[in-house]
């Protein structure tokens, strides 16, 4: 019985290049694709304004761009669609004139309204024909005044219409009582004077003529005037008319 047969040196045994192989499979991870997502910008728009529906992780390799208005491009009537050899945008069922497509993929709405709101989907085919989809949601609301909820708008409105309400009921009282003194004065106008008593002047005159004294009133000289006798003048003692 001869002796067991030795290894061969310098040789691989099967089982170690299974081991390597096993080793390289478990610590290499093939690269996944990644699934692009649709972003509104702004997340809520006020209606009359623009929103892009943004394209995110866009493959380089994409050759068309499809957006549909729904959750899903089946079935769902077409907006617009971008051919990049061409670098053109095709009209579909659903265009408005409003939507634009650009090369990135991403879908622009201009002047937007209420009925804009919902679901969109963009479908896209890549170099090898493989198609894929993602969805993405557009919210619009009415146009208020930025930074103020609906109730202090409303607050705001009724401060406004009280305060012309007021200012109204103010000029209409001004006005009616400027008419009545002007009727007034106008009545005092055509009213005529109360009649007078005769040798009386009007009874809202404060002031008289006061009679003209008789000559029996009259001064002393004067008094002796009246006389013919030439004779009384000497008797006027002139000297008390002076210091008097």
């Amino acid at each position: 019985m001869g002796p067991p047969s030795a290894a061969p040196h310098g040789g691989h045994r099967p089982w170690q290049g299974l081991l390597i192989t096993a080793s390289l499979l478990t610590f290499w991870d093939p690269p996944t694709t990644v699934q692009f997502t649709i972003e509104a910008l702004p997340s809520s728009a006020a209606e009359g304004k623009d929103v892009i529906l943004l394209a995110c992780n866009i493959s380089e390799t994409i050759q068309a761009y499809y957006w549909h208005k729904g959750k899903t491009a089946e079935g769902s009537p077409l907006i617009a669609g971008y051919i990049t050899d061409i670098q053109a945008n095709i009209p579909g069922a659903a265009y408005s004139g409003r939507e634009t497509v650009y090369p990135n993929g991403s879908l622009l709405f201009q002047n937007i309204t209420l009925e804009d709101a919902g679901s969109y989907t963009l479908r896209t085919i890549n170099a090898s024909y493989d198609s894929d989809q993602a969805t993405g949601q557009l919210h619009v609301h009415q146009n208020n005044v930025p930074g103020l909820p609906a109730g202090a708008v409303a607050g705001i409105v009724t401060g406004v219409l009280v305060g012309v309400a007021l200012v109204a009921a103010l000029v209409c009282f001004l006005l009616l009582s400027r008419t009545g003194r002007a009727s007034i004065q106008r009545d005092l106008r055509e009213q005529p004077p109360p009649a007078s008593t005769p040798g009386h002047g009007p009874s809202h005159r404060s002031t008289f003529s006061a009679p003209l004294p008789s000559p029996r009133t009259a001064t002393p000289i004067y008094e002796e005037l009246l006389y013919s006798d030439a004779n009384i003048y000497c008797q006027i003692d002139h000297k008390a008319d002076v210091v008097s």
